[in-house]
């Protein structure tokens, strides 16, 4: 096998303005003088309540000190088929702390300043009287849009799929995430423990900051909080606050390992650290001490020892190191690519109380690069917490994408792996329907993450009275998915590796782990000789994971994280069981629900390391500046590509693919803030398009480029063959990593010469005080070519045409 062909070509950059269309809008259904009359008694009362509560508020601050800004909240309008318009709102002084959607219907929850009330009486009394130059009521869009306002519909706040709390004198556990947009940090907080205190609100340790949100966890009642609100008007977002869920498995090895001290290792020239984020590790054991970093064993508090009680963590450990033991221990020579960290974020004892794991993650992190610097290093981390958001930001997920795509303030970029989360034990048994409703875990639900499933690896079983429950290569038993998540959500997992399968009794209805049906691992009891432990479910498959990367990234140790993504997908492709329930892939749909149960599938470690003449993966890192500096869409790339035509054309009409993976890290603006631009979750988006067999380059950029066409009047816009990608140009563009498939012929594909990469928006070209609409943006892109054919020489003909072609000249005359 040989090497990937890492492409440096020249950027073709042209300026870029997306294309647009869809049908005009027709008559407008809503009556004006009914809609305006609703709407007028909608904020009269919205008025009359605020002012009612503000009696309440200046009694506890004292007259004078109340908040200088207001909470209200606009209803969608259900006669209107387009979402709320409330983009004119900004010009005057307002804007959305949270969208939410209660019962089906939207909701905006917006600040306004106090004089606000006045100008919404204004934009309202001008939407009755006045009218646009084209005849239509003046503010049509917005107050049209809406059906209602309130003043203190706190449950409008309320983001969980958990019903709202009844008893609203109940304490509770919360995550509040609070508007930091006008108000130094350290005054706000000072402010808000202040107020919580006086209203005997209990502020657990931990911040986490965003961009203009911190997040803080409380112990409070709704009523309190209803209290804190009217005084503080900074709530924007409350949730539940999830303990951890880590699960462990008791079960012995049947026998004593002779192997333990006959093992041979050869270590590869670079070892990649593999930091596991768990509970602490058993360093000392006779088959890990050797590749542990004792330099690189940190604690979340300084009384903790950095041993591990329960087993989870060395678990893993023996797994990312080794892989799978029952193959591993049958191995002469061991080839080991990883060092082993620890970064202990839970206890030893005690249940796991509600805590900001964003900030104890961000914190542990931190430790570990200050302990012992790397150029890279895989964070693996296989506890979870319930998601009860159906895949939306949380501030944990919004944490992990932070510490992935960097900062200003901190622009290292690192890989991480998460484990999906379980099913909870007593649903494994309605299998698989179980495992559709039940969403994948937080922080699996990071962006940037690659989020780990795991499939039925494992069905030899002994035990008398169980039969498997899932066939071999089936998904997971208590792997969960993201099948219930919205449909604009990242597509998670994006792989699932080993993880074992669960036995059934029938008569019982009984579900149980059983030893034979899971992989091997170490023990963290193995000064009682038991070196060995039994390990399953996505927690084995996080670990399999970190023992894949490892291998994968010391074979190539200067390609970024991003790319070592992009190549662990890439390499993915279904297990057949798991193909099997969605076949045939006819419809998109069923396409979308495979990848919500299994994201691209099982990861082939040989097609990540190397590339052959059947199979070629051109690799290609590269940056992009997203917007101009007064905010707007700026230039696409074009990549013109050493293509073997040639090669090719020697089998005609035989069915060939490709493949082109996009991968880059956004950085996070959590907070559930809709769909305008300005609040969007990441900082920037990219796409990728290929141009249609016998479609010229300037046909091609005519289709795609609104911008370049209007320049360009000579150029057709071609016709697009989305028809034969996999996903097509919808469903592929989800989340920040973008994988589909081209099939056809080798003769269409030998004229597939072009490729382009283009920005869509995203927060960054919002923020002009800043200047980060300026910020480039790095990606990786990876394409490649699988043929049947055996005598062919792909491969060779697109390494002697790079060394021919060292500069590719413009295709297109700008």
């Amino acid at each position: 096998m040989k090497a990937h062909i890492k492409i440096d070509l020249p950027q073709q950059l042209i300026d870029y303005k997306p294309v647009t269309g869809g049908p005009k809008k027709g008559k407008s259904p809503v009556n004006r003088n009914a809609h305006f009359a609703k709407v007028r008694h909608s904020l009269e009362s919205a008025i009359n309540i605020y002012n009612e509560r503000k009696k309440t508020v200046e009694m506890l601050l004292g007259k004078g000190n109340e908040p200088q800004k207001v909470v209200i909240t606009f209803q969608e309008n259900p006669e209107i088929k387009e979402r709320m318009v409330l983009k004119s709102l900004d010009a005057n002084g307002m804007k959305i702390m949270s969208v939410n959607t209660i019962d089906g219907m939207t909701m905006a929850n917006v600040s306004v300043p106090v004089d606000g009330f006045s100008k919404l009486e204004k934009i309202l009394q001008e939407y009755a009287t006045e009218n646009t130059k084209k005849g239509n009521p003046k503010n049509q869009p917005f107050i049209e849009s809406i059906s209602n306002i309130e003043y203190g519909n706190f449950r409008a706040l309320w983001f969980s799929q958990d019903k709202f709390p009844d008893d609203i004198y109940k304490i509770h556990d919360l995550e509040l995430w609070l508007d930091s947009s006008d108000i130094e940090l350290e005054i706000l907080l000072n402010k808000f423990e202040q107020l919580c205190g006086q209203l005997g609100i209990t502020v657990k340790q931990g911040t986490l900051s965003f961009k203009d949100r911190v997040v803080k966890i409380v112990c409070a009642s709704m009523h309190q909080l209803m209290l804190l609100q009217q005084m503080t008007e900074i709530i924007s977002e409350v949730r539940p606050s999830k303990a951890v869920s880590v699960d462990f498995l008791d079960l012995k090895p049947a026998e004593a390992f002779q192997w333990v001290n006959g093992m041979t290792y050869r270590k590869l020239n670079t070892l990649i650290p593999i930091c596991i984020l768990d509970t602490g590790i058993n360093s000392q054991h006779p088959l890990l001490n050797t590749f542990v970093n004792q330099n690189a064993l940190v604690v979340a508090e300084p009384q903790w020892a950095n041993s591990d009680l329960k087993g989870h963590g060395t678990g893993i450990a023996g797994l990312a190191l080794f892989g799978d033991l029952k193959f591993a221990i049958q191995s002469k020579e061991l080839p080991i690519s990883g060092v082993i960290e620890s970064a202990k974020i839970l206890p030893d004892t005690g249940v796991n109380e509600p805590q900001l794991y964003g900030a104890i993650t961000t914190d542990a992190i931190y430790n570990i690069e200050a302990k012992q610097p790397s150029e890279r290093r895989i964070f693996t981390m296989a506890v979870s917490s319930p998601n009860t958001l159906r895949g939306m930001p949380t501030s944990w997920s919004a944490a992990i994408d932070r510490l992935a795509a960097g900062s200003p303030d901190d622009p290292e970029k690192r890989l991480f792996i998460l484990s999906a989360g379980n099913l909870p034990p007593n649903l494994i048994s309605d299998y698989p329907d179980a495992n559709i409703t039940y969403s994948i875990e937080d922080p699996a639900n990071s962006y940037n993450a690659l989020t780990v499933g795991y499939w039925a690896s494992e069905a030899n079983i002994v035990t008398s009275g169980y039969n498997v429950i899932a066939e071999l290569t089936d998904l997971g038993p208590s792997s969960t998915t993201s099948r219930i998540w919205k449909n604009n959500s990242p597509y998670k997992p994006d792989v699932v590796f080993e993880g074992g399968n669960f036995g059934y009794d029938p008569h019982l209805n009984f579900t149980a782990n059983l030893e034979e049906l899971s992989l091997l691992t170490l023990s963290h009891e193995f000064a009682n000789g038991e070196y060995f432990s039994s390990f399953s479910e996505t927690s084995a498959a996080t670990g399999m994971a970190a023992f894949f990367i490892s291998k994968l990234w010391s074979q190539y140790p200067n390609y970024w994280p991003e790319t070592i993504r992009a190549l662990v997908v890439h390499s993915a492709s279904w297990p057949s069981k798991i193909l099997e329930r969605h076949t045939p892939l006819r419809t998109k749909q069923n396409v979308e629900s495979l990848l919500r149960i299994s994201g691209y599938g099982f990861p082939n470690l040989a097609k990540a390391i190397s590339s052959g003449d059947q199979s070629v993966n051109l690799i290609v890192e590269d940056s992009i500046q997203p917007y101009t500096v007064d905010g707007k869409l700026n230039k696409m790339i074009l990549y013109s590509l050493p293509w073997p035509s040639s090669e090719l054309e020697k089998i005609g009409g035989e069915d060939v693919k490709l493949r082109v993976t996009l991968s880059y890290f956004v950085e996070p603006n959590p907070g559930e803030r809709g769909w305008d631009n300005k609040y969007k979750y990441g900082s920037f988006g990219l796409r990728f398009d290929f141009n249609s067999p016998g479609e010229e380059s300037g046909e091609f950029v005519s289709r795609i480029n609104k911008k370049f066409k209007e320049d360009n009047q000579e150029f057709d816009a071609g016709e697009s063959d989305s028809s034969q990608w996999l996903l097509g140009p919808t469903l592929r563009n989800r989340g920040s990593i973008h994988s589909d498939t081209w099939s056809g012929t080798a003769l269409e594909l030998a004229d597939k010469k072009f490729i382009a990469i283009y920005p869509v928006s995203g927060w960054w070209k919002e923020l002009k005080k800043e200047n980060r609409q300026s910020s480039i943006a790095r990606f990786s892109l990876i394409i490649s070519i699988e043929t049947k054919e055996n005598n062919l020489e792909v491969h060779n003909e697109i390494s002697q045409l790079l060394r021919i072609d060292t500069e590719i000249e413009n295709v297109i005359e700008i």
